[in-house]
């Protein structure tokens, strides 16, 4: 009994053994596969065409390219390598392809590119408007003063106009528009725009620098005071400052019954000051503010009282002319904001600590900064 077992165990061990010979011998007489190979099929996942390699590399010679469904004989005897697998490659005998790429059944069809999913016109709205902005603020930080020199318009038709804005971007508000050959004196250079001046009205903005060609002519020295623009309301009037030491005019943007103007330090460190005139038929009998009653300061203060939690006090120009001040109190920032009132013309100054640096307390001699220029901004009669 025990002989009979142990023929029986042989027996099966050697069929055991033979089996994946049998196997082979199958491929072969089947599908023409030689014995260690098994058939494949490539499936890359957009469907492109697959690329055989003469190595297990990327970067190694390609013999050919297996086309997506496209069967080929793998070699499941080689271990791979990174990846990697082995095949029959025609005449050309072995080749390398991805592992990741092949799959035992047959692929279907190839896949179809997924749609990309489509915005809706708020969302292309939002995003148009965030490239616009990011743009802009890379043409600020891109922003260096340079020697004041004459420029032209040169639109691309001899009829266009090309605008002229209040910060270097498509998305900052449009002052004017200049036709062909307008004159500008260039004030500083962006990436791809230009801060210029209008000699003729003194308006400062920024036109984009591709429409516009630099002239050979002589520019002028600078005024003591610059002009800010005219005023048109109950009056006319033009209007000049003189402009706090280590300060540029950023931009100014006048239109007839307001002014308002961007005043930026050269030192990133500074506050930033903002002037905004305009015509308030609330006191357009007020010619100063050393003219209004006790009740109509209580009123006048109350607009600054009533919605930020501010301190009010008074200063005077070198003229003698009353300001208010009104101080953001108990804020992480600090702000302060003066005001005039001169004809009718509510006169705001507005003096932000700079955004570049964190918690920055105001000092008192910049406020008084504040209350010269202010003394020597003008209202001068057009006759």
């Amino acid at each position: 009994m025990k002989k009979v077992l142990t023929k029986i165990m042989i027996l099966a061990l050697v069929a055991l053994m033979v089996m994946p010979l049998f196997t082979a011998l199958a491929y072969a007489e089947d599908d023409g596969i030689p014995s260690g190979y098994s058939r494949m099929y490539v499936k890359t996942s957009n469907g492109k065409r697959l690329p055989v390699r003469a190595k297990p590399d990327k970067n190694a010679k390609i013999l050919g390219y297996a086309q997506y469904g496209q069967a080929v004989v793998w070699d499941w005897s080689y271990a791979g390598n990174n990846g990697w697998s082995r095949i029959l490659w025609g005449s050309k005998g072995e080749g390398y392809v991805q592992t990741r790429y092949l799959t035992s059944e047959k692929p279907g069809p190839i896949p179809t590119a997924k749609p990309k999913p489509t915005k809706t016109p708020a969302e292309k709205e939002a995003a148009d408007l965030k490239k616009k902005q990011n743009d802009l603020n890379k043409e600020l930080k891109s922003e260096k003063e340079v020697e004041p020199y004459y420029i032209v318009v040169r639109p691309t038709r001899s009829t266009g106009r090309i605008n002229f804005r209040v910060g270097p971007g498509t998305i900052a508000t449009k002052i004017t528009s200049f036709p062909a050959n307008k004159e500008l004196i260039v004030l500083a250079e962006c990436t791809n725009w230009l801060r210029a001046r209008d000699p003729e009205t003194n308006k400062i903005g920024y036109i984009y620098k591709s429409y516009t060609t630099r002239i050979d002519k002589k520019v002028e020295e600078t005024p003591d005071k610059q002009t800010l623009g005219k005023l048109t309301v109950n009056g006319e009037f033009e209007l000049t400052c003189k402009l706090p030491e280590g300060y540029k005019l950023q931009s100014v943007a006048p239109r007839g019954e307001s002014i308002t103007a961007s005043i930026l330090p050269d030192d990133m460190m500074s506050p930033e000051l903002y002037l905004d005139i305009a015509y308030d038929e609330l006191y357009g009998q007020v010619q100063r503010i050393n003219d209004m009653t006790p009740d109509e300061l209580a009123a006048l203060e109350a607009t600054f009282t009533e919605i930020d939690e501010v301190e009010i006090s008074y200063r005077e120009t070198g003229y003698g002319t009353k300001l208010l001040v009104a101080r953001e109190v108990g804020a992480d920032t600090d702000f302060v904001k003066i005001l005039a009132i001169y004809n009718g013309y509510f006169i705001e100054f507005t003096m932000n600590p700079n955004p570049n640096v964190a918690n920055q307390t105001l000092t008192d001699e910049q406020v008084q900064m504040c209350v010269d220029f202010l003394t020597d901004v003008d209202f001068n009669p057009v006759q």
